[in-house]
């Protein structure tokens, strides 16, 4: 997999490159405050409409003002609908084999993580893998 390397909440994170459609640094939106969840807003790129999910309040630690940056996901789908995921900072990309993911350790801390399908130790540093699919069924 060849994946883009994200960090937030001082954590490594990778998702599958092919799925991203761009990295939008400093991103404007406009927050959502009775959304659901962990949806924090919506943000207008280049005429379409992007909801974006805040991914420290998925990990569970609540709003995160760090978070200035975003994922734009393609569409899934063949609806219009773009989801995107704000983190603290984008990475490099990565490779990492079939052979180097090992499935997650689930703690009490995180029981509510079901999109993270995998570890990948890369280097000095430890991905969780976003499973984008599980991602953009978030309701």
């Amino acid at each position: 997999m060849e994946g883009l390397g994200i960090l937030a909440e001082g954590e490594h994170f990778a998702v599958d490159v092919t799925l991203v459609q761009k990295v939008v640094r400093n991103i404007e939106y406009t927050p959502l405050p009775a959304a659901p969840g962990a949806v924090a807003g919506i943000a207008n790129i280049k005429g379409g409409i992007v909801t974006l999910l805040s991914l420290s309040e998925l990990l569970g630690r609540g709003r995160n003002a760090n978070a200035a940056h975003a994922v734009v996901f393609k569409p899934m789908t063949n609806g219009n609908d773009q989801m995107g995921l704000l983190i603290d900072k984008p990475d490099n990309l990565i490779s990492i084999s079939e052979s180097e993911i090992v499935p997650p350790h689930k703690t009490e801390d995180d029981e509510g993580i079901f999109f993270i399908s995998g570890l990948a130790e890369i280097g000095e540093k430890l991905y969780k893998i976003i499973n984008i699919g599980l991602l953009l069924n978030y309701k």
